[in-house]
């Protein structure tokens, strides 16, 4: 019995303890709920050639901040590089904490050693390019401290520079001498290997597609020398054409030689047939009244595209666009649109696509500056450029219509004939379309226009030629020593000159300013001139004159939410004569942005600083994506 009972308490015992450590474990991360360590010291022993203040912008860990080991790790790891990228190339580094209280004090142990500068390049095997050309490829010169990333970028672009040459078999060495105990020579061995042409060109799994369009996307023809980069572009370009699922390329020796090849072409395609419905986030800039419109969209879409096999396509579209309106607590129904596409993929045997639109518009109150009809025939042709720049001009008829029994009608005889002949020029560095962080968007937009104006009364018609010019200028900066924060700033001016002034230019061709992604504290369309209707609403007018001005830091807050701290500053003015930079109202206010994948989803509060006497001091926004 005894044994029998000693037994049976061991197995509670061990269950116990097994119970006892599961339960450590799980409830691990509250221990010291209340107590939680602090960084009270960070040193940095045996350092010589950098600043405490240098290196402690390196690491992660900061004083005051909560104890976190697994930092130290990463800091050894960025301490290492960081000397090394200086020519400290035997740096080593240790690191240990110790505890009093609850307070920690970490220690970083630095043994630097000799910095190591480079004393020349040396190229051996080398025949397709001289010396001088190949350290071109090096952002290092003899005398600089001696740094291993510029030296492997180096070889990477003269590597890529042979791929690009026909050189598909280089390899590449490299050995370091160390000279006068702190010089180093870089000896670069080149073995070029055959030059490599593509004789023979064939492709697999064409159906629909006929095969020479494959063959003008190609950047690389029968007879060229191997290039990595070209065949990247071709890639590229087959996947633009929207025709195929997948393509992937494979290269075969012909015969015994290593030197002349064949390229295979393996594509899967699309069904040329679509039909379908989807919803999606659209972002609009400058389309109508010279305004950005984010909406949430559904679209029925039904086309063709692959005509013939010959990559035109032909659809149909119906675009109803929804967003919800703050300030009347409803969701919008701003803008309806039916149209029909056709496009041709290339235009005067370049990659240029023309595409001919027939569309019928609806634009309605508040959102838009009045009820509206728009029909709208259009031709435009759009080239991209290597440099970031794309390049756009279309010609256009349109017909707008507006309600009999609006103000607005009567301001413009109900019914404008609109030809315009347009041109753009955008260069587009952004890191990113809907969330950007670095780079710039430069925009020039110009449109010739030849309009008639309907007098309802007398039938006849006035005639009006002018000249719309419009120029912004986004510029987007991380904040240093703040990761993740961002400055966003734009200016955007804006003038329409006429040949006659004595006539009307038509409402859909004025500027609009005020609303969620121009001046945030004041409601949609109504910074600028205004008239008020029978029961007191504003009509907004538009004008002939615009400047608008923003500045913005994007704070991240947790996860993938971002705080907004905002000045915005514009105004409309009616004539070119008018304009007076003390006109200029603004506004400052506060928001967040939740980053989804359809794009941010923000919620603004826009704050007037020199509103009219009686006026509504702040206005609220719900946009989707960012401002601008």
């Amino acid at each position: 019995m005894h044994a029998l009972n000693s037994t049976s308490a061991g197995r509670l015992t061990f269950k116990s303890g097994i119970f006892l450590g599961l339960l450590s474990l799980a409830l691990f991360p509250f221990w010291g709920w209340g107590q939680q360590l602090k960084v009270e010291r960070i040193l940095f022993e045996g350092r010589q050639a950098f600043s405490e203040g240098q290196l402690k912008d390196i690491i992660k860990s900061r004083e005051g901040k909560p104890f976190n080991a697994k930092l130290m790790k990463l800091d050894q790891i960025l301490l290492m590089n960081y000397y090394q990228l200086h020519g400290y190339l035997d740096v080593y580094v240790s690191a240990d904490f110790k505890r009093d209280g609850d307070r920690i004090h970490i220690r970083y142990s630095i043994r630097e050693g000799p910095q190591y500068f480079l004393n020349r390049i040396v190229f051996q095997g080398n025949q397709l390019a001289s010396d001088r050309f190949l350290r071109r490829f090096f952002d290092i010169k003899p005398g600089d401290p001696y740094q291993p990333t510029q030296i492997e970028s180096g070889i990477n672009a003269i590597e890529g520079y042979y791929l690009d040459n026909g050189k598909l078999y280089v390899q590449i060495q490299t050995e370091r001498h160390v000279v006068q105990d702190s010089l180093i020579d870089l000896i670069v061995r080149i073995d070029e290997g055959e030059t490599v042409y593509i004789r023979d060109i064939q492709y697999y799994g064409l159906r629909w597609v006929k095969a020479f369009i494959i063959r003008r996307e190609l950047e690389i023809k029968k007879g060229d020398r191997y290039s990595r980069k070209k065949l990247n572009l071709s890639q590229r370009n087959i996947y633009g054409t929207g025709l195929f699922k997948s393509v992937n390329f494979k290269l075969e020796p012909i015969g015994d030689s290593r030197s002349e090849v064949r390229l295979k072409i393996f594509v899967v395609e699309k069904q040329p047939r679509w039909l379908g419905i989807r919803f999606g986030v659209t972002y609009e800039e400058e389309k109508e009244f010279g305004r950005a419109t984010s909406t949430f969209d559904i679209t029925a879409q039904a086309g063709h595209r692959n005509l013939f096999g010959t990559a035109r396509s032909l659809s149909l579209s119906l675009i109803p666009s929804f967003l919800y309106d703050v300030s009347r607590g409803k969701m919008q129904n701003p803008k309806n649109q039916i149209s029909l596409t056709f496009v041709e993929p290339w235009i005067g045997y370049t990659r240029t696509p023309g595409i001919f639109q027939f569309s019928y518009s609806e634009f309605r109150k508040p959102i838009y500056p009045a009820d509206l009809k728009i029909w709208t025939a259009s031709f435009n042709v759009r080239h991209e450029f290597t440099n970031d720049w794309t390049v756009e001009g279309m010609v256009s008829a349109k017909r707008v219509n507006t309600r009999l029994d609006t103000l607005l009608q009567k301001l413009t005889q109900g019914q404008d004939l609109i030809y315009a002949l347009s041109f753009q020029a955008i260069r587009d560095r952004r890191d990113n379309y809907m969330a950007p962080q670095d780079g710039s968007l430069l925009e020039f937009r110009s449109k010739f226009i030849h309009s008639t104006i309907l007098n309802l009364e007398t039938r006849k018609r006035s005639t009006n030629r002018f000249v719309k010019l419009s120029a912004q200028w986004n510029r987007y900066q991380r904040v240093p020593r703040n990761p993740g924060w961002v400055l966003a700033s734009r200016i955007r001016l804006g003038a329409i000159m006429e040949f006659n002034p004595a006539t009307t230019v038509p409402f859909v061709e004025r500027f609009f300013l005020g609303g969620a992604s121009s001046v945030r504290g004041y409601a949609e369309q109504l910074l600028g001139p205004v008239l008020y209707d029978d029961r007191g609403h504003p009509v907004p007018l538009g004008g002939k004159a615009l400047f608008l001005s923003n500045l913005e830091l994007r704070v991240p807050l947790i996860w993938l939410l971002y705080g907004e701290v905002f000045l915005d500053g514009g105004y409309v003015w009616s004539e070119l004569r008018q304009v007076r930079w003390l006109d200029i109202k603004w506004s400052t206010g506060m928001g967040i942005a939740l980053i989804t994948p359809v794009g941010p989803v923000r919620l603004d509060y826009g704050y007037k600083l020199m509103p009219r006497p009686g006026e509504k001091r702040y206005e609220i926004h719900l946009g989707i994506s960012f401002a601008f």
